[in-house]
């Protein structure tokens, strides 16, 4: 609303108040304060007020990327939502991905006490989906409590996290195959270019699926010795396999397709809190951040920082803020 407010005062600057209505439509369920902005609310578009953000791109919130793409892709994408719907409610157990996905998820989280997944799409033009599924996922599964308000005793949502193709790479694949630490992984493989440039869809493609095999199977003492390899660095260049990969591949990336595949992680999400007993629909843990914030704003705004519920290091940071600024 701050952004919408800014966006109105350059309105009315250059062409007065009557302007408002003309040029503003809202996605909202509070009528009175759609008019007391200013807007005609017949340019309201409503949608349910219980339904979180991280799942309302297929609702009307999803105006402005119906505006950037189009009435008919923006219904393509939707038709890949209702496709995966349909099949999360009707396909049998063995051939439903969703629950399969949530399954493996859990089993990854609980039984391997695998922390995190990494999402490794090897199309550019997936390179934000990662941080898509970041607000999916760990804003619906990052929870510690209970439907039933008793606190869990067992791990639940993992860190999801990535960077698409080959940046990935040359950058964290490194930890993958022989950190410490391991990471699932989600590669989503495209099979058709909208682009297509000399080799390098096939080039792309064979790193994907290499790297799947690598961290699937990992590479023997035997197996490097076997290349010639000195024996000081044998031990260097061993990779120890046995990383849980799904491979997803797409015949090629359309609107149709990328509903699909938001769909598909979105039941796979609410697999994982069925399964874990928490409500996958809400976030206070975000809400309490936005609550404080407020507080320190009207500080902020004072030039002060005396807030009482505020402890010493937070008001602190604020002075350090006001002396800065």
């Amino acid at each position: 609303m701050t952004n919408a407010g800014d966006a109105r005062r350059w309105l009315v600057d250059a062409l007065g108040e009557a302007a408002v209505e003309k040029h503003f439509v809202a996605l909202s369920t509070n009528a009175q304060a759609v008019s007391e902005f200013g807007i005609d609310t017949h340019h309201m578009y409503g949608f349910w007020d219980w339904v979180g953000g991280r799942y309302s791109v297929d609702s009307a919130i999803g105006l402005s990327t119906m505006i950037a793409v189009g009435p008919a892709n923006f219904g393509a994408m939707l038709s890949g939502f209702h496709a995966i719907d349909q099949h999360f409610s009707h396909a049998a157990p063995h051939e439903n991905l969703p629950l399969m996905m949530g399954l493996i998820a859990v089993w990854n989280r609980n039984f391997l006490k695998i922390p995190t997944t990494a999402v490794l799409p090897y199309s550019q033009y997936l390179s934000r989906f990662p941080a898509y599924l970041q607000q999916l996922t760990m804003e619906s599964n990052g929870k510690s409590v209970r439907r039933d308000g008793e606190a869990v005793s067992y791990d639940t949502g993992a860190i999801f996290w990535g960077e698409p193709g080959t940046n990935g790479q040359h950058s964290f694949y490194q930890l993958l195959h022989q950190g410490t630490s391991t990471v699932a992984a989600d590669v989503i493989v495209v099979a058709k270019t909208a682009h297509a440039i000399g080799q390098q869809q096939d080039m792309l493609v064979a790193n994907a699926l290499a790297q799947a095999a690598v961290l699937a199977l990992g590479r023997t003492e035997m197996e490097v010795a076997a290349d010639g390899t000195s024996a000081t660095l044998v031990p260097h260049k061993v990779m120890p396999g046995n990383r849980p990969v799904s491979l997803f591949m797409v015949e090629q990336l359309d609107p149709f397709t990328l509903g699909a595949l938001i769909a598909l992680y979105e039941h796979a999400v609410f697999v994982q809190g069925a399964i874990w007993g928490i409500d996958s629909f809400d976030q206070w843990g975000v809400e309490l951040g936005k609550k404080v914030a407020l507080g320190i704003l009207a500080d902020l705004t004072k030039g002060t920082a005396q807030n009482p519920s505020l402890d010493a290091a937070s008001l602190a940071d604020m002075n350090t803020y006001l002396t800065l600024r």
